[in-house]
């Protein structure tokens, strides 16, 4: 299954770029909020891998919607895609959810950032049978030499035996 991003920009040129820009990340299905506000409602309906906000946004700002978003779910990443970028503003973002701050000058860093928190895809696993439905055919092991077999009784030696050692003798 595909990762989801919600992206909320208020410019559609920039969600259209940043759209294309994260889909080279194995094809991630694409939410766009056009709002702070939105993306609040959207992260709650559909439940994004991780979400990208803009600082500066009309009905609600990305900071509020940060600190909205990380109280509803918290265990959502959050990501601020910003012109505005400056270290007193990425301290601030961390006090509302946001767990990294990117700014839109440099769209190589919002790839690696957005990698390290989407979920990883699981392998590709082959199915063996020729109907995918049905259950896995059940796996046999040898015995394990280190046991006692099934109903054998316990002789107090509690190393385990060889069935296939010879006696030892002791030295009288």
């Amino acid at each position: 299954m595909p990762a989801r991003i919600l992206i909320a920009d208020d410019n559609p040129a920039v969600r259209t770029a940043l759209r294309h820009l994260l889909e080279s990340l194995d094809h991630p299905e694409i939410i766009e909020a056009k709002d702070g506000k939105e993306a609040i409602r959207l992260a709650v309906e559909q439940r994004p891998d991780a979400v990208v906000l803009d600082l500066a946004m009309p009905v609600m700002d990305g900071l509020t919607s940060a600190g909205e978003i990380s109280k509803l779910l918290p265990d959502l990443p959050i990501v601020m895609c910003t012109m505005h970028w400056s270290r007193q503003l990425e301290l601030e973002g961390q006090k509302h959810g946001v767990r990294a701050m990117v700014p839109k000058s440099n769209a190589s860093l919002l790839l690696s950032v957005m990698q390290q928190f989407l979920p990883a895809a699981p392998p590709d696993i082959p199915v063996t049978s020729s109907n995918p439905s049905s259950e896995a055919a059940p796996i046999t092991l040898p015995p394990n030499p280190t046991l006692a077999p099934a109903g054998a009784v316990p002789t107090g030696n509690s190393s385990p035996v060889d069935p296939e050692a010879k006696p030892s003798r002791r030295a009288s």
